[in-house]
């Protein structure tokens, strides 16, 4: 097209100019980022703006410093090729924090810093205040980020940094997080009954001891199973179940009064719940005390697990041990994920989700172009450039297909072979600008993810499908709960410690007690020591934070 593009060109500039004696010449150009040139004269393209970065962020990076991947691979050139700004990278290995404190102790570092914390920086003017350059050259990252640049205000009024994997404005994140997970074989041999509310739960479970007691080789099978890992599966997904935002340990009342789960108006009936199971031989008697690869290992892959509450992904990957395994009816003994309620709890949250998102991206006071580098961030957060960030430039694991984005079915099928990602990095530059200010949660605008090889569609995941349909509506804004100790007191911090300390130990008196009577008593116990340790004081102060947070998220 270029070339015939440049003939038809030159015969309307002859035409034009036939009388002239002067040069003429013509630009025919459709990419003003690549502009082509008549064959009467040669446009002199500006050098791109070079921007120096590095990630000190920590972890190895599949790429190390000096690797050509940095400067050449696709995405840093269709960025050069879109805006001319071409970004130099130094990359960390390891825990990056020691180098980075030397370097900026030297006064020569780079204009764009990737890093974990942020304080330090902005205290020691490193990082330059965002707000001006945000409002002329940010409006598509202003309009992403929302009222989560609220959160990202300092004391003085200013944003000094910026984050990745935050909640877009208005996004819904797609379904992940903890769940029942029932093996599929089972649950339909027992003819597939509604597993609503945990009733429901109980109920099945007892029907899988009775009609299950052992697997095809003779050993226990256990209706519920699990493991022992600081609030890992199933004690911790049940609390999420009930209600407790996941991860957070809290109980978030109706007045925005924070309080610890056992505080909770339904936490005695879900322990109470655990109890009933454990003392009519439904749960495993290990699964509080194995830890994850003994679990994996001697009840998981040797398809002793009828069901398990944790995160989706424990099981996930189970299946491929029982087809290699020529297990019978392997094909069917996938586990899928269930939601189920408890009558006197909340809506379950099991996935929690912040828009202020996490890490930190800062501009510093030795960037020469600090408006080139927020053209690049603002960039990075419209559409078109997240989604080349993301997955790399059109052409190579992507196409249109019927205006929608489709994995080339070579790429498609390397990922399904389980290719290791690097690989496809290599090729595509997926993922590495990602870090900068990307986010893969919610949905594009075709209805596809974000991550293409993550999409059960675009991938035909029917597994992951359920997943994402059985998990999507419970998911929980934790903006305004993730910093709740920040600026505590000494006091108060060891008095939470205590209190968290507690909330997991001597939970296990009231579960594994010995009849109805003494789990009631247990309870009480265990919650007068939560408030003996502190847990009031530290409630207090969770609270106020908690609504400081809420009114700065609304811009007040």
């Amino acid at each position: 097209m270029r070339t015939n593009s440049k003939m038809v060109s030159s015969i309307v500039v002859t035409a034009l100019c036939i009388s002239v004696l002067s040069a003429c010449s013509s630009n025919t150009a459709t990419n003003t980022a690549t502009p082509v040139a008549s064959s009467q004269t040669s446009a002199v393209k500006e050098p791109p703006t070079v921007l120096t970065i590095v990630n000190s962020a920590g972890g190895t990076p599949n790429f190390p410093t000096g690797d050509p991947f940095w400067e050449s691979n696709p995405v840093a050139k269709a960025i050069e090729e879109k805006l001319n700004i071409k970004l130099k990278w130094d990359v960390y290995s390891g825990n990056g924090k020691d180098k980075l404190n030397v370097v900026l102790a030297s006064g020569e570092y780079p204009d764009l810093i990737m890093l974990s914390d942020p304080t330090k920086v902005i205290a020691d003017k490193i990082a330059i205040p965002l707000n001006n350059l945000i409002d002329k050259f940010g409006p598509d990252l202003k309009k992403k980020y929302g009222s989560a640049l609220n959160m990202l205000k300092q004391s003085d009024g200013n944003i000094y940094h910026l984050t990745n994997t935050y909640l877009p404005e208005g996004a819904t994140p797609p379904g992940y997080g903890y769940s029942l997970q029932i093996r599929t074989d089972i649950y339909e041999a027992l003819g597939s009954p509604k597993l609503e509310t945990s009733d429901d739960v109980y109920n099945y479970l007892k029907l899988v001891k009775e009609k299950y007691p052992k697997t095809s080789d003779g050993q226990t099978m256990y209706p519920l199973s699990g493991f022992n890992r600081n609030w890992g599966s199933p004690y911790f997904g049940m609390l999420a179940m009930a209600g407790s935002p996941a991860d957070s340990k809290l109980y978030m009342g109706a007045d925005d009064s924070v309080k610890f789960w056992p505080k909770a108006p339904w936490a005695q009936d879900v322990l109470k719940f655990y109890n009933k199971l454990y003392r009519e031989g439904l749960i495993d008697p290990e699964a509080f005390t194995q830890d994850y690869a003994t679990w994996q290992k001697s009840k998981l892959s040797t398809a002793r697990v009828a069901a398990h509450i944790g995160g989706w992904n424990q099981t996930f990957d189970v299946l491929k041990t029982y087809t290699d395994a020529k297990l019978p009816n392997a094909e069917k003994m996938y586990f899928q994920n269930v939601v189920f309620k408890f009558p006197t709890a909340d809506k379950p949250t099991l996935n929690s989700v912040s828009k202020k998102g996490t890490g930190a991206l800062i501009i510093t006071d030795k960037a020469r172009n600090p408006e080139a580098a927020m053209k690049l961030l603002n960039y990075l957060t419209t559409e078109e450039g997240n989604f080349l960030a993301m997955n790399g430039p059109k052409g190579i694991q992507w196409d249109m297909v019927d205006g929608k984005p489709t994995l080339v079915k070579t790429y498609l099928d390397r990922w399904l072979a389980g290719e290791k990602q690097a690989n496809i990095e290599k090729e595509s530059g997926m993922s590495q600008y990602s870090r900068l200010v990307g986010s893969d949660l919610g949905k594009t605008s075709w209805g596809t993810y974000w991550i293409l090889k993550d999409d059960p569609v675009a991938t035909n995941n029917t597994r992951a499908q359920q997943r994402d349909k059985a998990l999507s509506p419970y998911w929980y804004d934790s903006t305004t709960i993730g910093e709740l100790m920040a600026g505590a007191d000494t006091d108060t911090i060891a008095k939470q410690q205590a209190v968290d300390k507690r909330l997991y130990d001597n939970a296990f008196g009231v579960i594994l007690a010995k009849s109805e009577a003494e789990a009631e008593a247990e309870f009480a116990k265990y919650v007068k020591d939560l408030d003996t340790a502190g847990a009031a004081q530290v409630e207090a102060y969770m609270t106020k934070m908690h609504k400081q947070y809420v009114k700065q998220l609304a811009g007040k």
